[in-house]
């Protein structure tokens, strides 16, 4: 049956369409586009120069996946597993098996270290992951990679689009991009996207509402100078999706089978509210053909409010899933900052790059929650309603982070064949944590000095073979001291990666192939000779593949393809895992989104695509449960009508049931089939 449905949508592509005159201009520019490596590797160059693994998802790209959320975006990504706690409000997600979720950047500097954001993919130009240990670059971070948002900004290019969505599960959603010159010169632009989005979910009870805009003004008197000043306000107001019991689910039950629209929350409880601002600037100037400065800084404002339910508890049986939950509060602020100053010059046949820069975040949060008891549930057969019972204060923090890294990137072409990249930083950072209702204080200092080292050969043929060496640090606050009295320093990262890129002559297609191996040491365990203490014994290794295929294959196919095998095992730790593969982390994952374009087949204005994500079964927790593995297929069709575009949208094709991760006690499911019209019109 799956074989049949498939193929009726394929062959839907040439034949469901009728043929009109023209081609879209995205199909025409798809690919054709030249990616340099400023925002994520911080330097000038061209990607396919640079000696790292780096994948970049472009706007199109996630337009048609109609990818309404950062997770669903990284779906596509080699070596990253996303949705780890299905649609819970904020994005989680694995880079190369480890957790990188407090890591997220936007235009290169750091969000709120806490992730209980999303960012709206409505206000996003491209998406970069770059693969590995990156601290010289980004400071503390663990040795996953980094995931880096680019934002729309104001440009003279006139922008005036606008879609409607509509779509299962009470799926509605709502855009604007407009934008364009403000002057006759073009030396001052305006641009604003705006979404307004509503849906439900797959879990009964579940869903979110979102409002959003993002202006932006560009000020470009000269060639040599480039001013943006950026804002940002998003409002979430949602329910969040709330894993389901192992039993019933990873481990047979009486009761039978969880289905997956179980809900263990309650309905009557208000929303979870969350509303960030966002204001800073980009700024750059040229003094010349070999100095350039560039700047970057952003404030940002993030308050969330509102009941969260946990559930299964302890003592959960079959027949009755124990549960409580705690009303929230959070204020949070962060200031950061990265300025950085780049010289290029010549000595015979090389080309120098030298980049120095400096970077500081300033971050607060106050949280604090109320403590309120919900009566046990029957999954088989939930019954609501009842009033929550309060019990007091659970918890009021105050956190402070401060972080300032001074670093420096050298770049050498020598020849124009051979590329050495090295670099260092120096960071500190200062950590405070007050328990208000204990009225204790916990402070920590941390200094770390990271390296990177590459070198890459480029080719006539397009082959760019490289080595690279790179390292990591992440502090570690709030564990019990070491038996000498003092707290733990930071866990370190390394990776040796070798690597292969590949950039067709016209370069509208590149590859890039590479095996890493990466280890994680100093990882804080419990010491099981002096309770009350820690010692620095853990540690991890993971080593893999990767291979990646991405642009235009001739005139009539867009690729977006990838495989990784990641063998991510624990090497050393107190905690009776030694061996073991680490959580939620699968040995082989493959992704690929085709699409044929009707233009080069005689249907002019058409396209349609096809997708498949798979990966490999997963450890779940610590009692050794295994996440089955799942094979989900997406697909699209859209065709231009002139005034107006229309796509049609099927996500999860086959209507599987899979998990897209779990933990010691829940699991949770992906979504099922979503089905999204969606209309475009541009002006």
């Amino acid at each position: 049956m799956k074989k049949i449905i498939l193929a009726a949508v394929i062959s839907a592509v040439p034949t469901a369409l009728e043929a009109q005159e023209g081609s879209k201009a995205d199909q025409d520019n798809a690919a054709d586009i030249v990616v340099t490596a400023t925002a994520i590797a911080k330097l000038d160059v061209q990607l396919a120069e640079t000696p790292q693994n780096i994948t970049v998802i472009m706007q199109d790209a996630f337009e048609r996946q109609n990818a309404t959320s950062v997770e669903e975006i990284l779906r596509y990504v080699p070596s990253v597993q996303a949705e780890l706690a299905g649609r819970s409000g904020f994005d989680e997600f694995l880079v190369r098996g480890f957790n990188q979720s407090r890591y997220q950047f936007r235009d290169g500097l750091r969000l709120d270290p806490s992730y209980l954001q999303q960012q709206e993919p409505g206000g996003l130009a491209s998406i970069e992951v770059v693969k590995g240990p990156a601290s010289v670059l980004f400071g503390q971070i663990a040795p996953g990679g980094v995931v880096n948002m680019t934002s729309r900004v104001a440009s003279p290019e006139r922008v005036a689009d606008f879609t409607a969505t509509i779509g299962t599960d009470d799926f509605y959603r709502l855009t604007a991009d407009i934008g364009g010159a403000l002057n006759e010169s073009g030396t001052l632009s305006a641009r604003a996207p705006i979404v307004y989005a509503s849906r439900g979910d797959t879990q009964d009870f579940v869903g979110a509402e979102r409002i959003f805009v993002a202006p932006s003004v560009t000020w470009q008197p000269s060639d040599a100078t480039k001013l943006t000043l950026l804002a940002l306000y998003q409002r979430d107001d949602y329910d969040r999706t709330i894993g389901v019991p192992l039993l019933g689910t990873l481990q047979p039950s009486a009761a039978g089978p969880i289905r997956r629209s179980l809900f263990l929350g309650e309905p009557d409880l208000d929303r979870l509210t969350s509303e960030q601002v966002q204001i800073g600037y980009q700024f750059s100037h040229r003094f010349s053909d070999a100095i350039q400065f560039r700047s970057r800084l952003r404030y940002s404002d993030l308050s969330i409010e509102g009941p969260i339910v946990q559930a299964p508890r302890g003592g959960s049986t079959p027949t009755s899933i124990t549960r409580r939950g705690f009303d929230y509060i959070g204020d949070r602020k962060m200031l950061s900052t990265d300025n950085q100053l780049e010289a290029v010059f010549g000595t015979g046949n090389i080309e120098h790059r030298v980049m120095i820069g400096i970077d500081y975040q300033d971050f607060t949060d106050r949280n604090s929650g109320e403590l309120f008891g919900l009566a046990p549930i029957n999954p088989n057969a939930p019954v609501y309603g009842i009033a929550p019972v309060p019990l007091g204060p659970f918890f009021s923090a105050d956190v402070a982070l401060k972080q300032v890294g001074l670093y420096a990137q050298y770049r050498a072409k020598v020849a124009e064949r051979f590329i050495v990249v090295a670099g260092v930083r120096q960071s500190d950072s200062d950590t405070s944590s007050t328990d208000v209702l204990a009225g204790t204080t916990r402070t920590q200092d941390d200094s770390d000095t990271s390296f990177n080292a590459a070198v890459m050969y480029v080719s006539d043929a397009g082959f760019s073979p490289y080595l690279s060496y790179s390292q990591s640090f992440e502090p570690q606050f709030g564990f019990d001291p070491l038996t000498n009295g003092q707290t733990p320093p930071p866990s370190q990262g390394e990776q040796i990666e070798a690597g292969l890129r590949w950039q067709s002559s016209d370069k509208r297609l590149s590859a890039q192939a590479a095996i890493f191996q990466i280890d994680q040491t100093n990882i804080v365990n419990g010491d099981p000779a002096n309770p009350g203490f820690s010692v620095l014994v853990g540690a991890q290794r993971h080593k893999g593949a990767e291979i990646e295929l991405s642009g235009r294959i001739g005139e009539a196919l867009i690729v977006q393809a990838g495989y990784t095998y990641l063998d991510a095992k624990v090497r050393a730790s107190n905690n009776g895992d030694v061996g073991l593969t680490s959580l939620n982390v699968p040995k082989n994952s493959a992704s690929m989104f085709l699409t044929l374009l009707g233009d080069a087949v005689g249907l002019p204005r058409s396209e349609g695509s096809i997708g498949v994500r798979h990966v490999g079964e997963r450890r779940a927790n610590d009692a050794l449960d295994i996440l089955p593995a799942f094979t989900v297929f997406d697909a699209a069709v859209r065709h231009d009508f002139g005034p107006f575009e229309a796509a049609l949208n099927v996500k999860n094709l086959f209507d599987e049931t899979y998990f897209t991760g779990g933990d010691f006690r829940a699991v949770f499911f992906g979504e099922r089939r979503q089905v999204q019209l969606t209309l475009r019109a541009g002006f």
